[in-house]
């Protein structure tokens, strides 16, 4: 009897028309993969997964979407399709994203300039259980720890700072933190304001990279 081999399904979500078919086309080279959609929209995509429980193994996904980013996006996907793994495949190196990324669920980080060799080799580490990192965002990650040192113990924040700080670091403004907590935005300044003191920091970016630099959220 004759092993037959899995094929890996694979969704692309980018609003670039003509990398998604470049990738599509790469992707069908191979024999043991396949790219059943494509979507040029947050939108497009939770239109498809209202009506559908037959989710793909790997999503690749691009941050720079209109009106909702990757990065806005992805707690969603996770928390719809939790056993699908994400691969970002973008044009952005941001040291910010790439964290906030990679700390929201995203399984790998890849750039669209990467060789399409890698690419595939990324989607192959993915679904095998290991990350994927292009070479200048596995050096940027490396040359942050290097740069910050050791994780510093901090004041334990409580369960609602936890909350708006984890809302913070998916972009979202005061008011939006407000109305996804059901709090005030006083109430939201006066975490964030508990949240500053005890990371040792002065802004919501400090707070959010601090965040990120040491697994916080």
């Amino acid at each position: 009897m004759i092993a037959t081999t899995k094929t890996t399904n694979i969704w692309i979500v980018d609003d670039h028309e003509v990398f998604a078919k470049q990738i599509n086309r790469l992707i069908a080279a191979e024999p043991d993969m396949e790219c059943t959609q494509h979507f040029s929209s947050a939108g497009d995509l939770f239109e498809k997964l209202q009506f559908t429980r037959d989710f793909p193994d790997l999503l690749l996904l691009d941050l720079g979407l209109p009106r909702r980013s990757g990065l806005d996006i992805l707690p969603d996907i996770r928390k719809i399709m939790p056993n699908s793994k994400i691969l970002v495949l973008t044009a952005s190196d941001d040291r910010e994203k790439v964290y906030r990324a990679i700390c929201n669920g995203a399984s790998g980080y890849l750039l669209k300039t990467a060789d399409p060799d890698d690419i595939i080799q990324g989607i192959r580490d993915v679904i095998d259980g290991t990350s994927a990192l292009s070479g200048p965002i596995s050096k940027m990650i490396l040359d942050g720890f290097s740069r910050y040192g050791p994780v510093e113990a901090i004041e334990p924040l409580t369960s609602r700072e936890e909350d708006v700080l984890h809302h913070l670091v998916r972009g979202l403004i005061k008011k939006e933190i407000a109305d996804e907590l059901s709090i005030s935005q006083h109430t939201v300044d006066m975490h964030l304001r508990a949240v500053y003191r005890k990371l040792h920091v002065r802004s919501q970016t400090e707070a959010v990279s601090k965040a990120l630099r040491q697994g916080i959220v």
